[in-house]
């Protein structure tokens, strides 16, 4: 699958439904305007001031759709979170000692570090024992992946993976930011027919003066606001089930086997509960599901059936039924424990040294992991320490961890830092650190951003005044002996981005291209090129001419290395986060280019590249050995 062309197409559906959206409302609210001035003529009003009147009530309606519209989208800013905590779904922590909630959360976390993406909030619908999933959020910051019990009771480990890679796919194409708008749009049409309904309720049914202007007031507004959202739940459907063919065929890239997705299909297709969901605003959400969890007259799914043979052409379809019961049985007669650990080999991270990367291999890895790095990915998440996951499972003594992490070594910097910390945080976070040292000591170098990702769920539960104090605190601590390495610059820039940045909702990538970006393109490439090579000039120059040969601007950008480097590239990547996908494309090629140059990676080149494309929202799975010794291939091939 090509990420960037999900991306585009995701950013393209998000501008024609933005279109549409106007366009109902500004229909909508011209009806309304008309009907009110007439009903407030009716009621007494001169009818020289009809004019006045309808632009009046113009406005009002208008006001009403995009207050309610906001307040939706505020509602819904926490992310993904909320909208499971409002289909009863309850959070899976770290500690829990369920086996299936354990595998669950397993399988979440391998397939996070897979595709280069925090871990999301993990939740459990407990009460419904249909099977079905959603993801929802509005980046890969504030993503949650949510389960029914039922598919954590039926489905095999395989199946669960195909499932949860069905939702990462979702997070990863963009998907995710267009259904939460789209939930906030609809809400602002519904609106109107609800104050339609409460105006034919409340209105007098007798011949008194004005009764009749206010219930032809209160039916046009009912009709027409409940037009207003059967025209956007339509549109809502068709976009709905293209997104999902696409995230069918992105799980398969995850895992190279579409048994497991087509497993849980037919489970679905033969368990008596199906996919239903019991919550009272399933309809809501019907658009996020993994299979269609509501009846509703434009379905958001392509039918079981059809779904079933993308996977498979060669499936018969008149044996569903029958395939179906059998899936059903087997699952029934089944109690799968959870896999055994992947042999130590599999573990091993790339160590810094003399590599030869392809660059549009790892571009093409952007977004798009394979069966490898999930592979790698379950590996990674067994060599982590075990303390890491118990404190992981409280936001105060993960975020201890995080400061632990970031400490410095040398004795004397390291008290004047817990001095910071006590008089920001307290003695008790101190104390935390201080148990929390050994466990960030333990870490090799490049399992350091990979561990605080794993931070990031009990993080977010922190409240935000507690998320912008955390970044205060890092900034004083990174700053303590007054200069900035990389490892500090790209652990604060993770943090802002996944705990404070993620809050404000907004399109994942924008429309600039790379020839608008010229000052902001030196800055990073200089910055990479002059850490890659430690210092040498020569060697930094070539490194940073490798990148932007990638490039191909016609105004090419200078090698200028600046003391402030940290500042200028904060900025400069605020700037590029507004760029095309497609120009993203070609920018990760380069950079990869720039690192690749002199056949070494090192520990601040594999940090930068993956610090840069997360705060591009083109998140890089683990560059595993075959990509580092070039001979990478494109994930299709």
């Amino acid at each position: 699958m090509d990420f960037y062309k999900a991306q585009a197409g995701a950013r393209r559906s998000s501008g024609w439904l933005i279109l549409a959206f106007l366009v109902s409302v500004a229909l909508v609210v011209a009806v309304l305007g008309v009907v009110s001035a007439f009903a407030l003529a009716g009621s007494g009003s001169p009818p020289e001031a009809l004019p006045r009147l309808a632009a009046a009530s113009m406005l009002f309606w208008l006001a009403v759709i995009l207050s309610a519209s906001a307040y939706k989208g505020l509602t819904l800013r926490g992310g993904g979170g909320v909208v499971a905590r409002s289909l009863g779904g309850d959070r899976v922590d770290r500690d829990t000692r369920d086996p299936a909630l354990k595998r669950l959360r397993n399988v979440v976390e391998e397939i996070a570090i897979a595709s280069g993406v925090p871990v999301p909030e993990v939740y459990v619908l407990e009460h419904e024992a249909g099977i079905n999933a959603f993801a929802a959020g509005h980046s890969p910051a504030n993503a949650a992946v949510a389960v029914t019990r039922g598919t954590l009771q039926r489905l095999s480990r395989e199946e669960l993976q195909g499932v949860i890679a069905h939702e990462f796919s979702h997070i990863l194409n963009g998907d995710m930011y267009l259904n939460i708008r789209l939930m906030g749009w609809l809400f602002g049409l519904l609106s109107i027919g609800m104050f339609g309904r409460f105006v034919l309720r409340v209105a007098p049914r007798s011949g008194r003066k004005g009764a009749a202007p206010l219930l032809a007031l209160g039916l046009t507004t009912f009709v027409l606001g409940y037009l207003g959202f059967f025209c956007g739940r339509l549109l809502q459907a068709a976009v709905s089930r293209a997104r999902e063919r696409l995230a069918d065929a992105s799980a398969v890239q995850f895992t190279r086997n579409p048994e497991g997705l087509k497993g849980a299909l037919l489970q679905i297709a033969g368990a008596s509960a199906g996919a239903r969901l019991a919550a009272a605003n399933t309809d809501e959400v019907a658009h996020l599901l993994f299979a269609a969890g509501v009846a509703r007259f434009f379905s958001t799914h392509p039918s079981l059936a059809s779904r079933i043979q993308a996977l498979d052409p060669q499936f018969p379809l008149a044996q569903l039924d029958a395939r179906a019961r059998e899936a059903v049985r087997r699952a029934e007669a089944r109690l799968e424990p959870e896999a055994a650990p992947v042999p130590r080999s599999v573990v091993a991270m790339p160590s810094p040294g003399t590599v030869q990367v392809a660059p549009v291999a790892v571009a093409a890895l952007v977004g798009n992991p394979g069966t490898r790095e999930v592979q790698h990915a379950r590996g990674l998440r067994l060599a982590l320490p075990v303390a890491i996951r118990e404190f992981a499972a409280a936001p105060a003594r993960a975020r201890a961890l995080m400061l632990a992490v970031l400490a410095s070594r040398d004795p004397a910097r390291y008290e004047r830092q817990l001095g910071l910390v006590e008089a920001a945080l307290g003695a008790v976070t101190v104390k935390w650190i201080r148990e929390a040292r050994p466990v960030a000591e333990s870490l090799e170098p490049m399992l350091r951003l990979p561990a605080v990702q794993e931070l990031f769920p009990a993080l977010r539960r922190l409240p935000r005044d507690e998320r912008v104090m955390l970044v205060g605190v890092l900034n004083r601590l990174s700053n303590a002996d007054g200069e900035l390495d990389v490892f500090e610059f790209c652990l604060g820039r993770l943090v802002f981005n996944s705990l404070v940045d993620e809050l404000d909702a907004r399109q994942p990538h924008g429309s600039q291209g790379l020839a608008t970006a010229h000052r902001p393109l030196g800055v990073l490439f200089s910055v990479l090129a002059h850490h890659g090579a430690s210092g040498a000039e020569a060697a930094a120059r070539a490194s940073f001419d490798a990148g932007m040969s990638v490039l191909s601007l016609r105004y090419r950008p200078g090698y200028a290395p600046s003391a402030q480097w940290p500042r200028e590239l904060w900025t400069a990547l605020g700037r590029l986060e507004q760029l095309h996908p497609f120009a993203k494309r070609s920018l990760v090629e380069a950079l990869v280019a720039t690192t690749s140059h002199d056949g070494v990676l090192t520990v601040e080149e594999a940090e930068l590249l993956r610090t840069v494309c997360a705060v591009l929202q083109c998140p890089l799975p683990p560059l595993l050995p075959a990509v580092e010794a070039g001979a990478a291939v494109a994930p299709d091939a």
